[in-house]
């Protein structure tokens, strides 16, 4: 009987080390993998304009790109690598999570929502934007209102979180929308541009950024008011505490430096459609967070 106890607390004990040992192993350690590869993976969107996409020369570029372009030198410092090497990855809106997960990228530089649900997933950093969910039409069609899309086709960039929230609204508002799905948001303004639908549905600054790019911005306009709010932040991996410091401290130096405004007026204040910084954006940069929506 002794023995059989024995045994009995050997398995406990070696259960209780094998369970800490892979806790332990799945804790990422970002800092020390970019280090032994000798390179930064910046994943970034290719048609999340003017936050992260690529421009004719097939170059990446955008108001996070920049953002991320400054992290990128805050870990040079921190693992005194000047020869630390800057890789671009492109990434679609589906696999991005999977990406960050998996260590494909360190950083996922887009357009993404933090919300609770993600969270579960993986990290974010302060909010580096805050932007609103809209409806977007074309002037002349009648669209004033959200609930004047009732029993109309719209479109939204699929396993976004402005998906989300268009179904629940049109749910919730009985509004009998026919709402299709486009891989991306390049694909989403296309379908409006083309008459395909009544409308798409986006954050506010992304269909900025798309009707800037258009041949005739002035065809277009807003339907109704805000749906939802929608705090962007750099995501990362999970459970990685040394990489959370770097970034956190880097994001607040580039707030309290003021060094973001420069960067925002650069994306959203010099082009044909300006959007000014919100005042949720504002208080975000005098007292930065993590706020992630449910």
């Amino acid at each position: 009987m002794p023995g059989k106890t024995v045994s009995r607390l050997a398995c406990r004990v070696a259960g209780v080390y094998a369970a800490f040992a892979i806790t332990a192993w799945s804790h990422a350690d970002t800092l020390s993998d970019i280090r032994d590869r000798g390179e930064f993976r910046l994943g970034h969107r290719e048609s999340s304009a003017p936050f992260s996409y690529i421009d004719g020369k097939g170059e990446a570029l955008g108001y996070s790109v920049d953002i991320c372009r400054y992290l990128f030198d805050r870990v040079k410092l921190e693992l005194k690598r000047n020869d630390l090497k800057l890789r671009f990855v492109p990434l679609k809106p589906a696999d991005r999570i999977a990406a960050v997960k998996d260590g494909r990228v360190d950083v996922e530089c887009g357009s993404t929502t933090n919300t609770v649900e993600r969270q579960k997933d993986v990290s974010f950093s302060y909010t580096t934007f805050m932007a609103g969910a809209r409806f977007l039409g074309k002037k002349g069609a009648g669209f004033r209102e959200v609930t004047d899309l009732k029993g109309k086709t719209v479109v939204v960039t699929e396993k976004t979180t402005t998906e989300k929230v268009v179904r629940q609204l049109n749910a919730e508002r009985n509004l009998n929308l026919t709402i299709l799905t486009a891989k991306d948001h390049a694909e989403a303004f296309g379908r409006l541009a083309k008459g395909e639908v009544a409308a798409v549905a986006n954050d506010d600054a992304l269909l900025v950024g798309l009707v800037s790019a258009a041949p005739d911005p002035s065809v277009y306009e807003f339907v109704g008011k805000y749906v939802s709010v929608e705090p962007y932040g750099i995501m990362y991996r999970r459970d990685d505490v040394a990489f959370t410091k770097v970034i956190d401290s880097a994001v607040a130096a580039l707030f309290s430096s003021g060094q973001i405004r420069t960067i925002y007026g650069k994306w959203f204040e010099s082009g044909a459609f300006k959007l000014p910084m919100n005042q949720y954006m504002k208080e975000n940069v005098k007292l930065p967070n993590k706020y992630g929506v449910q």
